[in-house]
Formats: structure tokens, C-alpha cells, sequence
């Protein structure tokens, strides 16, 4: 799984702001950091549908607009 590492000196006061929001909304601050990259990538880097295709699946859907990477 792929992980990204993001440090914040000791006199920055974000990670407590993270940890206060997340506490908030009742979730992790990892699940915080997700949710706010997500929502700032948008579309970026999604692709349309081919025309014509009809997925089988969620994930055959996912992987034709690029949300998840094709594992064969």
C-alpha cells in the first residue's frame, strides 16, 4: 500500500487543527487528510467513459474513469 509521510515542524499548530476537525466529524485524522486530498484533486487526472461501455462491475467502472488502477 502505498503510504505519503507529511511533517510539520513542532511550532506549527496544523496538526492540531487537523486533529480537532477530525475529532469533530467523528473521524480519523488520516481519514481527514484523504477526504480534503480528494477533494482538491476533483476530476483531475479522470478520464471519460469510452463510448458505448457498459461496466460489469464498480470496479470495471473505476478503473475505465482511472479512479482505480487496472491490476492485470
Amino acid at each position: 500500500m502505498p503510504t505519503l509521510k507529511i511533517e510539520y515542524p513542532d511550532y506549527d499548530a496544523t496538526p492540531d487543527h487537523i486533529a480537532a476537525l477530525a475529532k469533530e466529524h467523528g473521524i480519523t485524522p488520516e481519514d481527514l487528510i484523504k477526504r480534503a486530498i480528494n477533494e482538491y484533486l476533483g476530476g483531475y487526472g479522470l478520464k471519460d467513459l469510452p463510448e458505448g461501455f457498459k461496466p460489469k462491475s464498480l470496479t470495471e467502472l473505476f478503473v475505465a474513469t482511472g479512479v482505480y488502477k487496472p491490476t492485470d
